[in-house]
């Protein structure tokens, strides 16, 4: 009797373990689980906030106008370089021209002074010394005005090559112009009055001679520094480009007269065409 008491204890015993075990399993959460779904909660609205952001059009703009503002602050500096190095070079060759055009022009200069042209302390144009010549006074006055015509057209020429920078050749060649232009007007009038006019205008109207060569053509002829040469086979020469187109035309070798004032005094002598081995000046006398 006493056993079966024991058994049914024990029975009893082992339904209320078994019974409180079930219990505690049903109140107790499942932490695995619990976590699990906190972490897939955080993920996905951590996906979301992201998927917020990324398609955020003010932000994407933004960034876009701020990529695009620093690309125009880099292409401007660029810009800027390229000008500055420009402007470098184009005064660099604005100097290097200006020194070109002075050292053209001031051979210019020379091979005008060496036509005869007024210099600074002389008259453009003497209109008493060709009255005083015996020319009539409305001659005299229509010479002057032709040549301040040409002076004045000499200068525009001038200003118009440094303006727009002419190199040398082309300016002689628009000034030939000009004076094919006094070679008209020498054509019009006769020696003695062309003579007058050169003087009048302050322009060379004698070629003297300086030195001579002792075996040249003119010393042997008899030519003697001091001598102005008047004619050279019959040409009138009123300047040393005369003389030079004169000695280098026709027939080298052939003879031609040359006449010479020495002194006041009218000389001819006979020599060989072709130079004549002599320096000279050009000068100014009046008739």
């Amino acid at each position: 009797m006493k056993y079966p008491l024991v058994l049914a204890g024990l029975a009893l015993a082992t339904g209320i373990v078994i019974g409180i075990s079930v219990q505690l399993e049903t109140d107790t959460p499942d932490v695995t689980t619990s976590v699990s779904e906190q972490d897939r909660a955080s993920v996905a609205s951590g996906r979301t906030s992201e998927k917020v952001l990324n398609t955020d059009p003010a932000g994407d703009s933004l960034i876009a106008l701020e990529r695009r503002l620093d690309q125009e602050i880099r292409a401007r500096k660029a810009l800027e370089n390229k000008l500055a190095k420009l402007n470098r070079k184009i005064i660099e060759w604005e100097r290097n021209a200006q020194l070109t055009a002075e050292k053209n022009f001031a051979a210019m200069d020379e091979e005008q002074d060496e036509s005869g042209l007024p210099g600074s302390d002389q008259k453009w144009f003497n209109e008493q010394a060709l009255i005083a010549t015996g020319m009539g006074e409305s001659q005299a006055r229509e010479l002057k005005i032709s040549f301040e015509q040409l002076e004045l057209e000499r200068l525009y020429l001038r200003d118009q090559s440094i303006r727009e920078d002419w190199d040398r050749d082309r300016y002689r060649e628009a000034l030939q112009a000009l004076t094919d232009s006094e070679d008209e007007l020498r054509n019009q009038l006769s020696e003695s009055e062309y003579d007058s006019y050169l003087y009048a205008s302050g322009q060379t109207n004698r070629v003297a001679v300086t030195s001579v060569l002792e075996s040249a053509p003119a010393a042997t002829a008899g030519i003697e520094p001091g001598d102005q040469i008047i004619r050279y086979d019959n040409q009138r020469i009123y300047n040393w480009r005369d003389l030079r187109d004169a000695t280098a035309s026709g027939t080298v070798g052939n003879t031609v007269s040359v006449e010479v004032d020495r002194d006041g005094r009218a000389m001819e002598f006979y020599l060989a065409r072709g130079p004549l081995g002599i320096r000279m000046n050009s000068l100014s006398v009046a008739p």
